[in-house]
């Protein structure tokens, strides 16, 4: 199982579309791919709230009764799965604390998750903001893909994220693998190429070559309830995360060779 954490300290980088226009690349390519919505303002469990979503099937149920992540996932009608979230995620902190027990909890949920899902892409979409919920899914985690739109103060989020992620590296014994993926592009605007410059400079080769261009499909289509292929196949949202797709598997190769 590959479990990927979309996570940036900054609301409105993208990270929602991201999860759920990745989740239909990879199923699009025939890869099975489970949704997990980690964010107590629940964008991603909204876009299909209206298709008879199971309120009560949410990940707080993990947290507050103990219920298997396997219990918790929900088929869309897209074929996508999704594990729902609510307001309630916002009470993990306060009412289990950030021990590491809590902060292990979700990995040790994913790895029950595991011996029945063993092929399946799980894609975590966080809450923007360093909290348990979002640490959480950075210690259970394969690769951390850090959306970053492209204007100025996005370069110092993604600073202090990095910042954040390599200071937990000594706790968690290992490096953590993160790829920055550069958002609502637009290459007529010059400060696109200054954003994406200055990216390269501080982060080489962590950068990945695809960027997500601002593109009205990718807003319009989760409008509608529906993912960028489904909107319009053809669109430059849709390509865009379809290459995204493809250049990830490279960087999961790259991931996998010992060193």
């Amino acid at each position: 199982m590959l479990k990927i954490a979309i996570f940036n300290q900054k609301a409105g980088v993208g990270s929602t579309t991201t999860a759920l226009n990745l989740a239909a690349a990879c199923q699009r390519q025939h890869r099975q791919v489970i949704l997990v919505d980690m964010d107590p303002q629940a964008h991603l469990t909204e876009i299909y709230k209206h298709i008879g979503l199971n309120m009560q099937k949410h990940l707080f149920r993990f947290y507050e009764a103990g219920i298997p992540l396997s219990d918790l996932i929900q088929p869309l009608r897209n074929g996508l799965q999704l594990i729902a979230a609510g307001k309630e995620l916002i009470k993990v902190d306060s009412q289990f604390g950030r021990g590491p027990a809590t902060l292990k909890r979700l990995g040790d949920g994913l790895a029950q998750l595991d011996a029945t899902h063993v092929n399946s892409t799980v894609l975590m979409d966080c809450f923007p903001g360093i909290g348990v919920i979002s640490l959480s899914a950075v210690f259970a985690s394969d690769l951390v893909l850090i959306p970053v739109s492209t204007d100025y103060l996005s370069i110092h989020s993604a600073v202090k994220v990095d910042k954040a992620l390599n200071a937990l590296e000594p706790v968690l014994k290992r490096k953590v693998q993160r790829r920055f993926l550069l958002t609502r592009a637009d290459k007529r605007k010059e400060m696109t190429a200054e954003v994406e410059q200055e990216m390269r400079r501080l982060f080489g080769k962590e950068v990945l070559l695809t960027r997500i261009s601002e593109h009205p499909a990718l807003a319009e289509s989760a409008r509608m309830g529906q993912h960028a292929f489904e909107y319009d196949v053809t669109s430059t949202g849709a390509r865009d995360y379809l290459t995204l797709y493809f250049e990830l598997q490279d960087v999961i190769k790259q991931l996998a060779q010992p060193r």
